[in-house]
């Protein structure tokens, strides 16, 4: 116990990792809110389950875009640079939304538009600030650092969409400066990081045979590679149909929008404990166990949730997917950062972040099958998709594995 608490104080006072930790936390809570409060504006002036869908997507498409090309450059240049860019974008984006909102001219497209532009902000941060992270800590709390990390995020990923319904119900039009001002302060943040850092404290020599080609380096690690391709499994099949939720609250469950913030927030909530909960684990098989495991509890949860017509069993089944969550999402950063050498870390959360990128397929697929069908029937093939998929991985995983032992 005396050696967790030395770890948890050593993080924290690890210099630059607080305001690495808030940013993170701001740009969870921000981008959990937002996405609520647009697909809600979205579907009142389109009813288009499908562009809520591509709403959504089009948040990560950059970072399957320029996902990898900014990790690589990451492992390069000033992964500070990044972070601060990052908060800029998101600070424009918001403020531009709610300039429109007050002007009463925002039309879906100008919201479509910038939910791409704040998915460019999260392209710059999502590879950067994690593998500063991983730079400024010790090899020995990387997985607490990460944990916690992923804590605050699913605190943010929590209590977003709840302010959000509030928002929605008695504050609609200033939403977005609401967020803008997170953003705001998460920028100062970035700006502390660098006043109380110097490159030269984190920088790594670097390989040259690594640098050249990283994905061929990273590609060799059998984990790696798991991660990869249960990443984009769970960006396709799992994580778009969780847009619908908001249309699942409006047409089947027929809820306010308070209701359906803490209905959203209620896959957060799971998050939040769940990564409490498994923070910190070092052990690396339970690692890879909490990972897998975790994406199939999130794959039921959400095909029963596409089932049920009662609000209680649906808050239920959304905490149980966020529980899911936590483990694929805790393990996920986890395993990508505490098993790569510190000059690739970049590279790897840029890989990474590529993969994450796949969601837009995932919101076209989910969003046209819910506007030929029903929304709730777009959720349960989406996820019965992805359980079979997921259990054909498994499968061949593990042949690969008993081949590789013989």
């Amino acid at each position: 116990m005396l050696n967790e608490t030395s770890r948890l104080s050593q993080t924290i006072n690890t210099i630059g990792f607080v305001p690495a930790w808030i940013i993170g936390g701001i740009s969870s809570f921000c981008r959990f809110f937002e996405v609520l409060v647009s697909a809600y504006i979205i579907f009142k002036l389109s009813d288009s389950a499908l562009l809520v869908a591509l709403n959504s997507g089009l948040r990560v498409a950059p970072l399957l875009v320029v996902g990898w090309i900014i990790g690589r450059y990451a492992d390069k240049l000033d992964k500070r640079i990044f972070i601060n860019l990052s908060t800029i974008i998101f600070i424009f984006s918001s403020f531009s939304a709610f300039i429109l909102m007050i002007t009463n001219f925002i039309e879906v497209w100008h919201l479509l538009s910038l939910s791409f532009l704040s998915g460019l902000g999260w392209a710059f941060e999502f590879p950067s600030r994690r593998s500063f992270m991983g730079d400024i800590l010790k090899k020995s709390n990387i997985s607490l650092g990460i944990g916690l990390d992923l804590t605050i995020s699913n605190f943010g990923r929590f209590i977003g969409p709840i302010i959000a319904g509030l928002m929605i119900d008695y504050f609609i039009d200033y939403s977005f400066v609401f967020s803008g001002s997170f953003y705001f302060f998460s920028f100062l943040m970035s700006l502390l990081i660098f006043r109380l850092t110097k490159r030269n404290n984190f920088e790594k020599e670097i390989e040259e045979e690594e640098v050249s080609n990283p994905f061929k380096s990273l590609i060799k690690n059998h984990m790696f590679r798991t991660v990869l391709v249960v990443t984009i499994v769970c960006n396709i099949w799992a994580f778009p149909t969780t847009s619908m939720v908001p249309v699942i609250g409006e047409t089947v469950l027929k809820i306010n929008p308070t209701l359906l913030g803490i209905l959203v927030g209620a896959e957060g909530a799971g998050c939040l404990i769940g990564s409490l909960l498994i923070a910190g684990v070092k052990n690396r098989k339970l690692q890879s166990i909490l990972f897998t495991s975790g994406s199939f509890i999130f794959f039921i949860s959400i095909f029963i949730f596409s089932i049920s017509d009662i609000y209680l069993l649906s808050l239920i089944l959304l905490f149980l997917g966020g529980l899911g969550v936590a483990g694929f999402s805790t393990m996920q950063s986890v395993i990508i950062v505490d098993r790569t050498s510190s000059n690739l870390r970049g590279s790897a959360m840029g890989f990474l972040s590529t993969t994450i990128g796949m969601q837009p397929f995932g919101a076209l697929n989910v969003g046209i099958i819910c506007s030929i069908f029903l929304p709730e029937i777009g959720i349960r093939i989406s996820a019965l998709q992805g359980i079979v998929l997921m259990i054909i991985l498994l499968l061949i995983s593990e042949f690969w594995q008993k081949k590789y032992l013989n």
